[in-house]
């Protein structure tokens, strides 16, 4: 089975950004991806969202159909796509970083790197600063904090 790997970047709506909101939709994504074997993260910097998933071609391409449908989220962009032979961020069918809530000490580290844009930290538009936030989250998820 071919399996994939895709980042992209939007503007989340509003509401979704509502903790009680926000914590729904990452339930229902864990449940619903660890069905259809897609893992991911989910990077939340003030109103944008940088994701990535991984896992069988149709299932990930489907997945990323609905996201572009969906209403909570605005300018969807596709930033990178690949096929891949082994996953990255197998740790979690979907967990979620708030760049808000990352500690001051990496914070600042991580503004020096990515800067700051309206305010909060600038979600990348290329890919490879994408993927170093993603791994840079990664392994803050999987070191500083309890794996969700």
């Amino acid at each position: 089975m071919k399996r994939c790997r895709l980042v992209y970047r939007s503007v989340a709506a509003p509401a979704i950004l509502e903790p009680d909101l926000l914590e729904e939709m990452v339930a229902h994504s864990k449940e619903r991806n660890a069905a259809s074997g897609i893992t991911g993260l989910l990077v939340l910097s003030g109103r944008r969202f940088l994701q990535v998933l991984e896992g069988p071609v149709s299932f990930v391409n489907e997945l990323l159909a609905k996201i572009m449908a969906d209403p909570r989220h605005s300018r969807v962009e596709l930033l990178a796509y690949d096929l891949v032979a082994m996953p990255l961020f197998f740790d979690w069918s979907m967990t979620v970083l708030r760049l808000d809530e990352v500690p001051a000490s990496t914070r600042d580290i991580w503004i020096a790197k990515y800067d700051l844009e309206d305010g909060a930290m600038r979600i990348p538009d290329d890919p490879l600063t994408a993927y170093s936030l993603l791994l840079d989250a990664r392994w803050l998820c999987t070191t500083k904090q309890p794996k969700r």
